[in-house]
């Protein structure tokens, strides 16, 4: 991004503060804190993120945007938004600190804020991993699926992996079509994080005081949603998670989920969300993470998400 004064940014904006530092650089936007209270964030074009945190701008937790605006500076645009800085650390760092108690009062409350965001509905489903493969689908969870899994079969298909390799992911696939009919049961299409994961929770003295990056929200099934925290639960190693175990907050949490806790066939349908997220990795990264991947989908395949769900 260019480079410009934070104060000719200010100075524009009619907004005054007594100090300023920079907080974050990403090559497409740059952040700066202002008075330890808010986060000043500046891009060169518009960030799509900021409609979907617009969303749940007035939920508990969530960093509130406070504007949104476009600047012409020396005939340059720039894009600047103003929100909420979330004080505390994320709870991939602080996990190890707390108690199976604290993480079982910690679990509640994240299921408290997942009942919360779930009550925004919609009347089409997003179906992929991050990114919708399939935007504002029309028909059924388990029909979206299906068209997903065809996808994801068509894009690997032409990826540079070993025989062996194709070989399991053909087994995934295999798995996945005979077990399709476990994504029948429904509840609608609410509003899910669809990043859920210990990097973006964040922590102060052991209380939950913000759930960040929302760039990756769409509406889906709510058991969806503990996909990527099932990922990093199962494999806390993959996250440089040291001495740690967050089964007591992952129980907590499907304990109080309302409608997960009650959805059947968890067993299965988590591992068909599973093996698509490690199919679709292997579709953007190929053999850059094809040994972790195919290992990933050998332990889905034999019963990972069972062994784990016996244990919490």
């Amino acid at each position: 991004m260019q480079k410009i004064k934070i104060d000719d940014i200010l100075g524009n904006l009619n907004f005054s503060v007594e100090e300023g530092e920079l907080f974050k650089e990403h090559e497409h936007f740059t952040e700066y804190l202002l008075d330890k209270k808010y986060i000043l964030r500046i891009s060169e074009s518009e960030l799509p993120e900021l409609k979907k945190h617009y969303k749940v701008n007035s939920l508990t937790f969530v960093p509130k945007i406070y504007f949104s605006k476009q600047l012409i500076i020396s005939d340059h645009i720039y894009y600047c938004s103003l929100f909420d800085y979330i004080q505390g650390r994320d709870l991939l760092s602080v996990a190890s600190e707390l108690s199976e108690n604290e993480q079982y009062c910690l679990g509640k409350e994240l299921a408290n804020f997942l009942n919360e965001l779930h009550l925004i509905k919609d009347e089409y489903y997003d179906i992929g991993h991050y990114i919708p493969t399939i935007p504002r689908y029309k028909k059924t969870w388990k029909e979206g699926h299906i068209e997903y899994t065809s996808k994801l079969k068509n894009d690997i298909l032409n990826k540079d992996l070993k025989a062996d390799s194709h070989k399991i992911i053909n087994y995934a696939f295999d798995y996945i079509n005979n077990n399709i009919e476990y994504l029948e049961f429904e509840t609608g299409a609410k509003l899910i994080h669809n990043d859920f994961h210990p990097k973006n929770i964040i922590i102060n003295q052991n209380k939950l005081t913000g759930i960040v990056d929302w760039e990756c929200s769409q509406f889906g099934e709510t058991d969806f949603e503990l996909s990527r925290l099932f990922d990093w639960c199962v494999y806390p190693e993959n996250y440089l998670v040291q001495n740690n175990d967050l089964i007591p907050l992952l129980k907590s949490i499907i304990e109080n989920l309302q409608i997960v806790s009650s959805v059947p066939y968890m067993e299965k349908r988590m591992t068909i969300y599973q093996l698509e997220h490690e199919l679709n990795q292997l579709i953007w990264h190929g053999n850059k993470q094809e040994e972790e991947r195919i290992i990933r989908i050998k332990e889905w395949l034999n019963g990972k998400i069972k062994y784990f769900l016996e244990k919490i």
